[in-house]
């Protein structure tokens, strides 16, 4: 889902830049996968990097089925890993820098997994429209 950016901070561009290039070099701070690589993950976690025969696969099936790398990628099990900046405390407006975190896809949508299904499950809009009514 694209990243709404009126509901962040105003240089959140530069504050996420700063977490994931210059704090975490470029790497996923909770499992240090690093930004940019093709991978395959295994059903326990760990990934592994395409070897020549998987790219030559790859580069067949786009050649063949006049598909793009992004695809074919997804077709044979790949992905590129692509760091994003968490908020630990799932708070927008906390924006210190012991709150965020560079992360991959995997981690991150982890750690909102549960934000995630309750958005799925009730409505965007779900948490703080009941939590208000429930403290009332």
């Amino acid at each position: 889902m694209p990243i709404n950016y009126k509901e962040y901070h105003p240089k959140w561009k530069l504050i996420s830049k700063l977490i994931r290039v210059n704090r975490a070099k470029g790497k996923c701070e909770w499992c240090g996968i690093k930004n940019g690589s093709v991978v395959k993950r295994n059903a326990d976690g760990t990934f592994r990097e395409p070897c020549q025969t998987d790219w030559d696969m790859i580069h067949s099936r786009i050649k063949h089925s006049h598909s793009n790398m992004t695809e074919s990628l997804k077709y044979h099990g790949f992905s590129k890993i692509v760091l994003t900046v968490a908020h630990i405390d799932h708070d927008k407006t906390n924006n210190r820098f012991n709150n965020l975190a560079a992360l991959c896809q995997k981690c991150h949508l982890s750690h909102d997994l549960k934000q995630h299904v309750d958005n799925r499950k009730y409505g965007r809009n779900w948490k703080g429209e009941h939590q208000l009514r429930m403290s009332l």
